[in-house]
């Protein structure tokens, strides 16, 4: 099993952050290929920058099903051009925020998130909306950070995400929380296990590990997402430029 990891950044300096964080949640068969964008927004914070992005994902991702990948992971929880590229590609293509929420709404009925800024909650909240659980979502919290700054300062993210998780339990009463952004690397153990240890065991969903696992279950299972949701697009009958066009 192949699969193409995206991460929607013009730098690669992450990658092999990424590449240490993703190990451990990929199965023995399957092998992982890391790509960032060549054009685009810096990173995915709002959605303009969503909007300048897409057509750099989608023809990623195109790319990625002719070369024989099997599945694609848009590494954003914003699910940046994934309801796009549906319609060009038949592989299964999921994004951070799909499947991170479903598995909130598996195991708690009362969940919240912590996303990196009031743009991404936005965006987020959209997100919910359109996936028809925005009811169990309890709440979405912001620490203001900018993707670029998050590890800037060695324990300074720890101690912010440590604060608003205390804080949702305490004020919102939620009984899980989706981490907002895939950037936020090793923080769902090291929130699990400091919660654990004060007494109240929440779920920390990490949506890297849960699109992952959740991704190879599809392309295991011979599932992808449905035509008649997604109708195949034929660039070659529309005048299309930006995005790079299926082989013939």
């Amino acid at each position: 099993m192949r699969i193409k990891v995206i991460i929607p950044l013009l730098t690669s300096k992450y990658n092999s952050a990424v590449q240490e964080e993703l190990y451990p949640y990929i199965a023995p068969d399957v092998s992982i290929t890391i790509i960032n964008l060549e054009s685009g927004s810096p990173s995915i914070e709002s959605r303009y920058d969503e909007m300048y992005s897409t057509p750099e994902i989608v023809s990623k991702i195109v790319e990625s099903e002719e070369e024989g990948y099997d599945g694609v992971f848009v590494s954003c929880v914003s699910d940046p051009a994934i309801s796009v590229a549906r319609e060009m590609v038949d592989i299964p293509i999921v994004g951070g925020f799909e499947p991170a929420a479903l598995s909130a709404g598996m195991i708690s009925k009362h969940w919240g998130i912590i996303t990196i800024s009031q743009s991404c909650a936005r965006l987020v909240r959209d997100l919910a909306t359109l996936a028809g659980i925005h009811q169990q979502l309890a709440c979405i919290r912001s620490i203001d950070q900018p993707i670029n700054e998050l590890h800037k300062t060695p324990g300074q993210l720890e101690d912010v995400l440590l604060t608003q998780v205390k804080k949702m339990i305490k004020e919102e009463q939620v009984t899980a929380i989706v981490l907002g952004c895939t950037g936020m690397m090793g923080m769902a153990k090291y929130l699990s296990k400091e919660m654990k240890a004060v007494g109240m065991p929440i779920q920390i969903i990490d949506p890297t590990a849960v699109a992952l696992g959740y991704l190879q279950m599809m392309i295991r299972a011979g599932l992808t997402h449905s035509r008649l949701e997604y109708p195949k697009l034929d660039l070659r009958e529309r005048e299309i430029s930006c995005i790079k066009r299926p082989s013939s």
